[in-house]
């Protein structure tokens, strides 16, 4: 399983070129790629010009038959002529769940993606590991507006986790901040967390195959 998270930061003169080769080249992928799993374009709402990118992909085969696609090359153009920067964070998945339903998310929307990093303390990596997995798995099984709940570990500090999460409305996530699952996830991880980063994103493109659950 392949997982990386993009930061980007587009040319904001040229946004909507970006939009629309991005926006064409995460649904094309998804419908016609059987090994592309998962996409979401998304940006900071009140910093649009910054960008965020997180995909899955079930091995190297899949990458590669993606990266070869004529829909990734005509992204991989426009990336060269209306981005300005670009960092790319290779992740370690830990765990992957989502609604069985597959998601396809454009234009006007009310989903919210979440990115949240998770440094922990060195020594608690399987403490932690055991009560994020009893919040995902129990929200994605019980929570109707909790889509997608995915855990990875950064290749290159292991102990700071990335969390991408997709809410179907901000009210839905609220909910999930009541739900008794959420609120044992809080109190089991306290002695174990060194800091947190939370950032809610605006949903641009969010495509999926769903029903994908992966644990390692």
């Amino acid at each position: 399983m392949i997982t990386r998270l993009f930061k980007l930061v587009r040319d904001m003169a040229q946004v909507d070129y970006y939009n629309e080769v991005g926006e064409n080249n995460l649904t094309t992928s998804i419908k016609v790629e059987p090994g592309t799993l998962a996409m979401y374009g998304t940006h900071v709402p009140d910093d649009p010009k910054t960008c965020y990118v997180f995909e899955i992909y079930a091995d190297d085969d899949a990458y590669n038959e993606h990266v070869s696609s004529t829909h990734f090359k005509a992204f991989g153009k426009m990336a060269g002529e209306a981005l300005v920067d670009r960092a790319v964070y290779q992740l370690i998945p830990r765990l992957l769940v989502e609604k069985a339903e597959p998601l396809m998310v454009t234009g006007e929307n009310v989903v919210e993606p979440h990115l949240v990093y998770v440094d922990i303390k060195p020594g608690t990596e399987d403490a932690f590991l055991a009560a994020i997995t009893a919040n995902m798995r129990k929200a994605v099984e019980v929570e109707p507006g909790v889509l997608v709940m995915y855990a990875a570990q950064l290749a290159d500090n292991l102990n700071r986790w990335v969390f991408w999460e997709v809410y179907a409305s901000a009210e839905a996530y609220a909910a999930h901040r009541e739900a008794k699952h959420f609120l044992d996830y809080i109190a089991a991880t306290e002695d174990l967390v060194a800091g947190k980063e939370f950032h809610v994103l605006a949903a641009d493109t969010l495509v999926s195959k769903g029903s994908l659950d992966y644990s390692a």
